[in-house]
């Protein structure tokens, strides 16, 4: 997100108790839940959001279907609108069946154009406080105070975002890669030139999303893949296997008993059967 269009206009920042809006409603402005205490549940676009306790921050975005429920919770809400252009009086929020599409929002760029939930913000308990305390003596330039200390706030959050969307970006453009040079050797020095990341990270990023070894990874796709050239078509096993990148293919056929249980000539015989 570029964060020289990110001036956030200050609605309201209020300390909460207690808050409960346990039917769904709809927001005309941005809000950031900040917990300093107790206990948050949330339902936000239809994702449930249990227990946010100290130091949790659930981001809203205008416009967003949310409902919340707790029995004591002590937090912070600062309701905004993206950018100070053209700021106008918008409605409270309002159950859903009752949102009027017609009133104009301001809806920020990505990151903060979805839900955003963080657990470990209890740095930024002091800030919330302090954002607080100055809406409620509303003195001097205090709207533009509160403006600055929130953006600071929501760079950290949209850092946090863009650090933890990395591993889901990499597994994904490591499986456009691999697909496309599945006939061609593939190291792992070269993936982590390719990628800009030392092999040993992507492997630990493969290990923590899918549970396997990055080895483990490009072997099992490439079975995959002979799997699917079996039962498609009538090359040789040997064609199968230098296609989809073994130079050996007694190790191809031993890789693939290993893995499905059968030799590729019994699982091509067997899956015609089972389709006639």
């Amino acid at each position: 997100m570029n964060l020289i269009n990110f001036n956030p206009y200050i609605r309201s920042v209020s300390l909460y108790e207690k808050i409960n809006r346990t039917d769904e409603c709809i927001a005309y402005d941005s809000r950031v839940l900040y917990v300093i205490s107790g206990d948050l549940s949330a339902v936000v676009n239809g994702e449930k959001y249990n227990h946010l306790g100290a130091g949790h921050l659930l981001y809203i975005p205008a416009g967003t279907v949310y409902k919340l429920k707790s029995k004591y919770v002590r937090l912070v809400a600062v309701v905004f609108d993206p950018t100070a252009q053209n700021p106008v009086e918008l409605p409270r929020p309002v159950a859903k069946e009752c949102f009027d599409s017609s009133v104009s929002i301001q809806k920020p760029e990505a990151p903060l154009d979805k839900p955003i939930h963080l657990e470990d913000m209890e740095a930024e308990r002091d800030s919330f406080i302090r954002m607080s305390n100055i809406f409620t003596s509303a003195e001097g330039a205090y709207l533009a105070q509160i403006s600055a200390l929130f953006k600071l706030i929501m760079l950290k959050v949209c850092e946090v975002v863009e650090e933890n969307a990395l591993p889901a970006r990499m597994v994904e453009e490591l499986d456009n890669y691999i697909r496309e040079n599945c006939s061609e050797e593939i190291s792992n020095t070269e993936l982590g030139a390719i990628f800009g990341y030392h092999p040993f990270y992507i492997s630990k990023v493969l290990k923590e999303r899918k549970g396997i070894t990055l080895h483990q990874y490009i072997i099992g796709y490439r079975m995959k893949s002979a799997k699917r050239m079996l039962e498609l078509t009538d090359k040789p096993a040997a064609q199968i296997a230098e296609e989809c990148g073994f130079t050996d293919a007694s190790y191809f056929a031993k890789s693939f008993k290993n893995t499905f249980g059968e030799t590729p000539k019994e699982y091509r015989n067997r899956y015609k059967e089972d389709f006639i």
